[in-house]
């Protein structure tokens, strides 16, 4: 049996066995750019050939063109075999790492770990008839792993008080595939309060690692502010870039989202009805004036017809929010036989703010307490 490459627990009867090919930050984003690139140096020299023989050959031998064909087929076929051979294996070229554990700490921490030791699984019986046995990882990073490994192994002295949103999502991810919570939960205190980077108030992936972290670690403050962060500034359906977030947190984002535009736009389409009909406005001219202002703003960001539905695809409640707010108010006189030019016109009608009301550009976040049992 191989040495493990990470010992946590020296008499430990476990080796996770972790295969990875993004076994860290720097070498993911290497590995991104040249993971779909063959690796066969010693055949470069020989591709330009590859194309050469078939224009060449006819013009330097025509007469001996029969013995082309045999000449060419075992040529090309060896080289294109080998490129094929090289690009099928380069993925498969992991980075291994076997770490050391012990599997009592395993079994106290995680339920998960527990069923794969005990619950009559191969590795069980394994376990069971030789007193150790090997446990097969997904693609985790390993930094994170360890960390977590260490967590519950309780070496504190080992484990770090500091950690990036990007470190701690990975760990939460973690911390949610082995149900471990429980085993974490002084550290997620350490480490939640010293974290320096504030939460993005844009949308982007850094939002949801945060989301993330909010979720696992039950964190009722920021889950609330990260789920109004997101659905405000959504522009579509919300998904969590692959975030261990149940279903039921997007599925609930993506109501409530779609809700808010919905009763924006149906405000201003009533609006726009009632100065039509008349029953807005305080005379003909004022509902005719509001009305053709109103109509062309609601054209001009793309809310009057066709009349946007859900999902509300490209459309993104804070933005439409501060359109609307921003509204061109008309201006105009009503004549009066005291003032030669007459005065401007103003009624309870004759501004958009007093006819739509009070509008919040931020939509409210979501409870935690109301999504977990």
């Amino acid at each position: 049996m191989d040495q493990p490459s990470h010992i946590i627990d020296p008499d430990g009867e476990v080796i996770i066995l972790l295969r990875n090919t993004t076994f860290s930050r720097k070498g993911k984003k290497k590995r991104s750019a040249s993971s779909l690139a063959p690796v066969h140096t010693p055949l470069e020299p020989t591709q330009p050939p590859i194309e050469d023989p078939a224009v060449e050959e006819p013009v330097e031998a025509p007469v001996e063109a029969p013995v082309e064909a045999p000449v060419e087929a075992p040529v090309e076929a060896p080289v294109r075999e080998q490129i094929k051979t090289d690009l099928i294996r380069e993925p498969l070229d992991e980075t291994c790492f076997r770490i050391q554990v012990s599997a009592k700490h395993l079994i106290l921490a995680s339920p998960v770990f527990k069923k794969i030791l005990t619950g009559g699984w191969k590795e069980s019986v394994t376990y069971l008839q030789k007193g150790s046995v090997e446990i097969t990882a997904g693609s985790w990073d390993i930094e994170a792993l360890l960390i977590l490994l260490r967590a519950i192994h309780g070496q504190q002295y080992r484990v770090p008080r500091k950690l990036t949103p990007k470190m701690l999502a990975d760990v939460a991810v973690l911390v949610d595939y082995y149900d471990c919570k429980e085993a974490v939960y002084i550290w997620t205190t350490i480490w939640i309060d010293a974290l320096e980077e504030k939460i993005p108030k844009r949308y982007s992936r850094g939002l949801f690692r945060w989301l993330c972290i909010s979720w696992v670690f039950e964190l009722p403050a920021q889950f609330k502010e990260l789920t109004s962060i997101i659905m405000s500034w959504s522009c579509g359906r919300i998904n969590c870039f692959g975030f261990p977030v149940p279903f039921k947190v997007t599925k609930a984002m993506n109501k409530y989202r779609e809700e808010a535009i919905s009763n924006l736009v149906t405000l201003l389409h009533d609006t726009s009805e009632a100065l039509l009909s008349g029953t807005r406005g305080c005379c003909f001219e004022c509902s005719s004036i509001m009305y053709g202002a109103l109509t062309k703003e609601m054209r001009s960001i793309n809310l009057f017809l066709p009349r946007p539905e859900a999902p509300f695809s490209g459309l993104i409640y804070k933005d439409l929010v501060r359109k609307v707010l921003s509204f061109t108010v008309p201006q105009w006189t009503t004549p009066s036989q005291g003032y030669s030019s007459g005065y401007r016109h103003s009624c309870s009608d004759s501004s958009f703010e007093a006819l739509f009301g009070m509008l919040n550009d931020t939509i409210q976040g979501l409870d935690l307490h109301d999504l977990t049992p």
